[in-house]
């Protein structure tokens, strides 16, 4: 169900706290993506009256391309999930979702809004499954009901043909079901945070890498773009010089970045000129 072209559900109110939030998002630094990602859930569960609230970045596997009509996710694969409110319930049943990836065994609603990939989207439930099937599927009974989750709302950003960024939000068993205006407020939301989601999916390695970061290759990054020295990084995170280094070439790697200035260009392009032409010989690395 495409929101492009239809009417909203929003008040004037609303739009202006979208545009107010897509503005604090970017006065977040590059450093900082898992900040900017906590603010935009805390937010966003405000406004649509969401009591939990997590954010999925998910990569298309070539390993999926030959195998859709056996494969409910048609290739694509959660690599990283960060949910607003960590208790030991909700790790629990993060995992148990998990082996439903791994055994192809995953709720409709997931399956029906990854089907539709390619294009931004955000659909009520109900739009994508009836009401018999969401609530006779396992991960409804077996992973949801026990954390009192009876209504999820998702929107997926189509950040590149390989690469998808989803935000997903919660309501308790017997509250009322999210509605239109819910769904459209995200919806509105996703038309002007593209650089949102592709800035969290790279932070990742989800993005232009070669695989995913590891979390303390993260940690290395986050102070990488803050123009941190390798000696200082070194200091910060109890590493080795040499360690540190290794990190620092390990990440130029997984980005095909022949220099930091090189690394950080991926993040910081929208801040340079149109007219000026990039580098053609990239100065050698730290």
């Amino acid at each position: 169900m495409k929101q492009s072209g239809a009417k909203l559900h929003l008040s004037w109110r609303d739009q202006d706290e979208i545009i107010r939030l897509w503005n604090e998002l970017n006065e977040f630094p590059a450093s900082s993506p898992l900040e900017a990602l906590d603010h935009c859930l805390r937010v966003l569960s405000r406004q649509i009256g969401a009591v939990n609230a997590m954010w999925v970045g998910a990569f298309r596997e070539k390993s999926g391309a030959g195998s859709e009509g056996h494969d409910l996710l048609c290739g694509w694969r959660p690599r990283v999930c960060v949910p607003l409110n960590l208790t030991g319930e909700w790790q629990l049943a993060h995992e148990m979702a998990m082996d439903a990836v791994r055994n192809n065994d995953m709720d409709p609603q997931t399956v029906a809004l990854v089907n539709g990939a390619g294009e931004n989207r955000c659909h009520l439930r109900e739009d994508l499954v009836s009401d018999r099937e969401w609530k006779q599927s396992r991960i409804f009974r077996e992973v949801l009901t026990p954390l009192d989750v009876g209504h999820r709302l998702m929107c997926a950003a189509a950040t590149s043909p390989k690469a998808e960024s989803y935000l997903i939000f919660d309501r308790e068993l017997d509250a009322r079901g999210f509605g239109a205006r819910e769904r459209d407020l995200l919806a509105f939301f996703l038309r002007g945070s593209a650089l949102f989601h592709r800035e969290l999916l790279q932070w990742h390695g989800i993005l232009n890498a070669m695989h995913p970061l590891s979390p303390r290759e993260r940690d290395v990054l986050r102070l990488l773009l803050t123009g941190a020295s390798e000696k200082e990084i070194a200091h910060a995170l109890g590493l080795t010089p040499a360690t540190t280094h290794q990190y620092v070439a390990a990440i130029l790697r997984n980005f095909a970045a022949h220099s930091r200035a090189e690394l950080m260009a991926q993040w910081l392009r929208r801040l340079a000129p149109p007219s000026v032409p990039a580098p053609t010989d990239p100065a050698p690395t730290d």
